[in-house]
């Protein structure tokens, strides 16, 4: 228990995706939460028991809200451009994050860039956590950019 003392309470995810399209509208869809939660398969996170998401679920205010077994996660929409959106986290009314997604056109491409960095308050167990949540939430962003690429896949081919 000493250990988790010791480990930093911060973690800082950084994902980024290049997908081959000049069309920078077909990321777009990403600025909207149901999209988010789509991607990410939310629904099948074990020991999911809730996702409510605002309607409208893009601009900003929108939020959704996870219920886990082990807590609940707020996302809200905090700031929206033409090519990125701001948001923040709060998990379990307690600890807080802030992200970002950004559209950044290229020659012949659209790199997708999500970001997010957040702080876990619990003295005890706050390394572990944030080592988990670090982990975890890593594991959602690969999964939602894998996601989005076979969509776009599927949509070329038809």
């Amino acid at each position: 228990m000493l250990v988790g003392l010791l480990l930093p309470h911060k973690y800082h995810l950084k994902q980024q995706k290049t997908f081959l399209t000049t069309d920078i509208q077909q990321l777009s869809p990403l600025f909207d939460l149901q999209v988010w939660s789509r991607l990410m398969l939310w629904d099948r996170m074990q020991g999911t028991t809730d996702i409510l998401i605002s309607t409208p679920s893009t601009g900003v205010g929108a939020h959704a809200t996870i219920q886990h077994q082990f807590g609940n996660a707020e996302i809200t929409i905090t700031k929206n451009k033409a090519q990125g959106i701001h948001f923040s986290v709060l998990i379990n009314n307690e600890h807080t994050a802030t992200g970002q997604l950004t559209l950044v056109p290229l020659e012949n491409a659209v790199s997708v860039q999500w970001y997010l960095s957040g702080v876990i308050h619990s003295t005890i167990f706050g390394g572990y956590m944030a080592l988990y949540v670090e982990y975890y939430v890593q594991q959602l962003m690969i999964s939602g950019f894998n996601n989005l690429q076979t969509e776009l896949k599927l949509r070329a081919s038809t």
